[in-house]
C-alpha cells in the first residue's frame, strides 16, 4: 500500500475515534405551531425527546456547535420537567432577553461572543417564524434554548475561572474547579430575574480585574472613530517615516497641537507621552523598544487588555496580610502590606531563554554574604568554553572548584579541553563579596525551578528599560531596603542595626524572618494605576501571543 493511502486510512480512523464521543446533530423533522400558545408545549416535548436518558460521557451537538456543559445541561432540563427556559410562546422572556444581551455584549468581559453561540442563537430566533405562513418552528426554539443553557454554563465558568491552563497555556474546561453548584446557580438566577446580577457576581473580586475592564470599555469609546496599523519597518527615507509617525501618535491620543511648540518638539513630546505609557525610558526618541511597542495595532492593544483581565480569573489575587509581588513584564518588585504598596523596587528576570518561572513559594529567610554555587548548566555551557580558552578567569572571578565530595581542589594542574557539557567532575563555586554574581544578600524561597532573589554585582544594569537579563532568577534593586522590611517586626533577635553591622563584618550569616512572607511571581502585561492611568508592558516572553494563540485569536 502506498504511504499517502496508508495516511488517508489512518485520517480516516482518528476522525471516527474523536468523534465517538459526539452525538450527531442530526436534523428533525420541522414541526410547525400556529398557536403561540401551542409552542411551550412543542418545545417541551422536543426537549424530553432529545435530551431524556441522552448519555452525558457523549458530547452534545447543536447547530452544529459542540456544547461544553452537556452534563449539566441535561441535568438542569430533567430537574425542570423540561421546561423551555429562556423564551415564552415563541419570543424571549426576561432572563433570556437578559443572557442574549451578555453574550452580545460578551467583549465587555474580555470574551469572545461566538464562544457563547451568538450567532447560531440569533439566527434561530430570527428565523423560528416563517414569514409567509406565520407558523413558529419549533425545533429552532429548541436548539435555541439548549444552546443558551449552554451559554449561560459557558460563560459562568470562563468569567470566573477563565479558558486556559495556568501553566500550559493550553485550553482548558474548568467547570469542575467551580465552588459552586452550577445548576442550583441557573434555577436560582432564573427564581429571581438576576442572570445580570450573578454573572458578575462570578468575575474575580480584585480591583485590577476590574480596574481593567473599565479601562478595555473606555479604549473601545475613546478610539471608536480611531484606528491605526504599525508601523512595521523604519525602511523608508526620515521624512516619510516621521510622516507615518506622526499619524500613528495622532490616531492614538499621543500627539498633540500645542500652541507654541513646534513640530519637533510636539513630537518628542508626543513619544515621551507614549513611552511613559509604555515604561520605557521617556527620552522623546524611537529607539529600539519603543519602535517595538509602536508595532501594536488598536486590535492588538484590545487583546492585550482581555488577556490580561483572563489572567486574574486564572490567578486569585493574594489574601494575605502581608505578600511580595514580582511583575515579570514591568520589571518590579512590590512588598504590599493591608492593601497597601510599602516598598517598590526595579528587578531583573530571566532573559527569554531563561525564563523566570511564574510561582507562589515563602520566603524565610536570607543570607547574608551568600557563595554562588553555580549551576551545571551554566558552568559547562557558558564558563567551560572561557576556560578552555583562558585559566585565569577562575582567579580574576573568584571561584573555587570542588570535586564531587564538595571539597575545594588545586584547579591550575587541570586540563579544561579535556572536559565537556557531558562530562565535568567538578562544581563551580564563587567565593562570598561583593563582587559575587549574587551580591552580598540572597533572599531564599521554596521552588523546583531552583530560582530566588538576590542583589547582584552588575547593579548598573537596572538603569536599562530591557531588564529580562538573568538565568531565571530575579536580581533586586533595593536588597538592602527589602531586607529591613524582612527584619522590621524582629527587634528583639534581629535589632535594625544588626544588618549594618554584619554587612561590614564581610561574613557568612543566615538571618530567619520572624513571620514567613509569601512571594508571588507573574506575569501581567497591563495595569491601571491608583490614578486610574492604564499601562501596557511588552510582552516579553509572548505569553499573550500565546494565549492568544490557543484561543483561536490569531
Amino acid at each position: 500500500m502506498k504511504p499517502r493511502l496508508h495516511l488517508f486510512f489512518l485520517l480516516i480512523i482518528l476522525l471516527i475515534v474523536g468523534c465517538s464521543k459526539c452525538s450527531q446533530d442530526t436534523e428533525k423533522p420541522v414541526v410547525l405551531v400556529t398557536k403561540p400558545e401551542r409552542i411551550n408545549e412543542e418545545v417541551s416535548d422536543l426537549l424530553k425527546q432529545q435530551l431524556n436518558d441522552f448519555d452525558t460521557a457523549q458530547t452534545l451537538v447543536i447547530a452544529s456547535d459542540s456544547l461544553l456543559a452537556t452534563k449539566y445541561i441535561v441535568e438542569f432540563y430533567e430537574k425542570n420537567n423540561f421546561t423551555v427556559t429562556w423564551s415564552d410562546k415563541g419570543k424571549y422572556n426576561k432572563p433570556g432577553d437578559s443572557l442574549f444581551t451578555i453574550i452580545k455584549n460578551a467583549e465587555e468581559y474580555g470574551l469572545d461572543p461566538n464562544e457563547y453561540h451568538y450567532l447560531q442563537i440569533d439566527s434561530l430566533f430570527k428565523t423560528e417564524r416563517d414569514t409567509v405562513t406565520k407558523k413558529y418552528d419549533a425545533v429552532k426554539i429548541t436548539k435555541a434554548d439548549i444552546l443558551m443553557t449552554d451559554a449561560f454554563f459557558t460563560f459562568a465558568v470562563h468569567v470566573s475561572k477563565g479558558r486556559l491552563n495556568p501553566d500550559s497555556l493550553v485550553r482548558e474546561w474548568k467547570a469542575a474547579q467551580m465552588n459552586i453548584n452550577l445548576v442550583d446557580l441557573l434555577n436560582d438566577a432564573l427564581k429571581q430575574n438576576t442572570i445580570r446580577t450573578v454573572i458578575d457576581t462570578l468575575q474575580p473580586k480584585n480591583k485590577q480585574y476590574h480596574a481593567l475592564k473599565k479601562a478595555l470599555k473606555e479604549f473601545r469609546i475613546e478610539f471608536k472613530d480611531s484606528d491605526w496599523d504599525s508601523l512595521a519597518t523604519r525602511q523608508s527615507d526620515s521624512t516619510t517615516f516621521n510622516q507615518r509617525l506622526k499619524e500613528r501618535l495622532v490616531a492614538s491620543h499621543d500627539y498633540t497641537e500645542t500652541p507654541g511648540d513646534s513640530d519637533t518638539v510636539r513630537m518628542a513630546n508626543a513619544i515621551k507621552n507614549f513611552q511613559y505609557y509604555h515604561h520605557l525610558t521617556e527620552d522623546g526618541k524611537v529607539g529600539k523598544l519603543t519602535f517595538q511597542a509602536l508595532q501594536k495595532t488598536k486590535k492588538d492593544y484590545i487583546q492585550q487588555l482581555e488577556m490580561n483581565m483572563e489572567r486574574w480569573r486564572m490567578y486569585n489575587y493574594p489574601s494575605d496580610k502581608k505578600f511580595v509581588w514580582v511583575n515579570i513584564p514591568k520589571y518590579e518588585m512590590r512588598v504590599v502590606e493591608e492593601d497597601t504598596i510599602v516598598m517598590e523596587s526595579r528587578v531583573i528576570v530571566g532573559e527569554p531563554k531563561h525564563k523566570t518561572p511564574l510561582l507562589k513559594s515563602t520566603i524565610r529567610y536570607f543570607i547574608i554574604y551568600p557563595y554562588w554555587n553555580v549551576p551545571y548548566s551554566i558552568a559547562t555551557k557558558e564558563i567551560l568554553p572561557i576556560l578552555k580558552r583562558d585559566t585565569s578567569y577562575l582567579r580574576r572571578k573568584n571561584f573555587d572548584v570542588l570535586n564531587n565530595y564538595g571539597e575545594i581542589i588545586t584547579y591550575t594542574p587541570i586540563n579544561w579541553k579535556k572536559y565537556s557539557k557531558t562530562y565535568f567532575p567538578f562544581r563551580l563555586r564563587q567565593r562570598m563579596g561583593d563582587d559575587n554574581s549574587l551580591g552580598i544578600l540572597k533572599f531564599n524561597f521554596e521552588n523546583k525551578y531552583g530560582v530566588y532573589l538576590h542583589d547582584t554585582d552588575g547593579r548598573r544594569l537596572f538603569k536599562r528599560e530591557m531588564r529580562a537579563l538573568s538565568h531565571g532568577c530575579i536580581r533586586l534593586e533595593k536588597f538592602i531596603d527589602f531586607a529591613h522590611f524582612i527584619i522590621r517586626d524582629d527587634s528583639v533577635r534581629y535589632p535594625f542595626d544588626s544588618l549594618k553591622m554584619d554587612l561590614l563584618k564581610e561574613e557568612q550569616k543566615y538571618v530567619y524572618a520572624r513571620k514567613p512572607l509569601p512571594i508571588y511571581v507573574n506575569y501581567f502585561s497591563a495595569e491601571v494605576n491608583d490614578e486610574g492611568e492604564l499601562f501596557f508592558f511588552l510582552d516579553v516572553y509572548r505569553r499573550d501571543e500565546k494565549m492568544l494563540k490557543a484561543l483561536g485569536y490569531k
